[in-house]
């Protein structure tokens, strides 16, 4: 992918998406003797930044699919995105999701006039559910990140990085990223990388779901092999996307794993030094940078928050 196709993603998502803030963290610089910026994804339309890759890929599509509706599989955050783009493009969508997803995900998936249909995680699979439901009624499948046109319109995400970034004379040396099926960092990395070749790209995931960490300390696709409750639900993947790997396996310097109590403090962080609120999946990077995961000192840190739908419950415990 060159920066063609993410500019080429940029210019229309513009007319649709926010660009979203990269904010300067002056007490974790000064705590930190780094220079430490924050790009919030999570006051993105929809509450994430899943909306760039869902509309990128309805745009890209050839228009005669759009007659029958579209379909994906989510825990929430690319289900409202899908709803969401598909009421732009006036298109039916209909989401496959855990029946243990957040309420409030589905709420918000349900409010965008999106058909549910429920899973097991545990004992069903959801892409086979919905590559059934997809056939049987005509619908074309939007992956929430193994695709070219979602990566790209993630991927936009890295061009606004570049140009803010660009604008305070700094170059991004350090760009940490949530990451589950390896959509979003594959994009951010794809074009930060090749206007910064020598800037490090950390990828970040829950305790338990460190698939991408493993699988890159190995060179090849690895799965989750033991089961694990974690908070952070947007980042439940169970393996690497084979797109998506290849990709970033060229691309990622390293691959960091945080706990629930260490994603749970840099909520907290968030909400009450910076007024910003945070989901779980949506805190990682943030939370690898409090936890002291990488180098920091003197170097330029992009921090990526992704997502801000957390759920009442899971926000009273980062309170508390």
């Amino acid at each position: 992918m060159n920066n063609i196709s993410f500019l080429r993603a940029h210019k229309i998502l513009s007319k649709v998406i926010l660009q979203t803030p990269l904010i300067f963290d002056e007490h974790l610089s000064k705590k930190m003797n780094a220079k430490i910026f924050l790009k919030a994804e999570s006051l993105q339309r929809t509450g994430s930044f899943k909306i760039r890759g869902a509309y990128n890929h309805l745009h890209n599509m050839q228009k005669k699919y759009l007659k029958n509706g579209v379909l994906t599989w989510s825990s929430g955050n690319h289900a409202q995105a899908v709803a969401e783009a598909a009421n732009i493009f006036n298109t039916k969508s209909t989401i496959i999701m855990p029946k243990d997803a957040p309420k409030n995900k589905i709420r918000g998936t349900l409010r965008r006039g999106a058909k549910i249909i429920f899973y097991d995680r545990e004992k069903e699979n959801r892409e086979a559910i919905g590559k059934e439901v997809a056939k049987k009624h005509k619908l074309k499948i939007i992956p929430p990140y193994d695709d070219p046109f979602v990566i790209t319109g993630q991927g936009s995400i890295g061009v606004e990085i570049v140009q803010q970034i660009t604008k305070l004379k700094l170059q991004p040396e350090i760009i940490l990223v949530p990451t589950g099926g390896g959509g979003l960092i594959a994009g951010i990395a794809s074009y930060i990388k090749n206007s910064y070749k020598n800037s490090k790209i950390y990828s970040v995931e829950p305790e338990g779901y460190s698939d991408y960490a493993k699988s890159l300390e190995k060179g090849i696709r690895l799965k989750n092999k033991i089961k694990y409750n974690s908070i952070c639900d947007s980042l439940l993947a169970k393996e690497p996307g084979k797109i998506t790997f290849s990709i970033n396996k060229k691309l990622i310097n390293k691959g960091l794993v945080v706990n629930d109590k260490e994603v749970l403090k840099a909520m907290n962080y968030a909400l009450f030094n910076l007024g910003l609120v945070l989901e779980p999946g949506g805190a990682v990077a943030l939370a690898a940078l409090i936890e002291e995961k990488i180098i920091y000192k003197d170097k330029t840190i992009i921090i990526v928050l992704s997502g801000s739908n957390v759920d009442s419950q899971t926000l009273r415990k980062c309170i508390q």
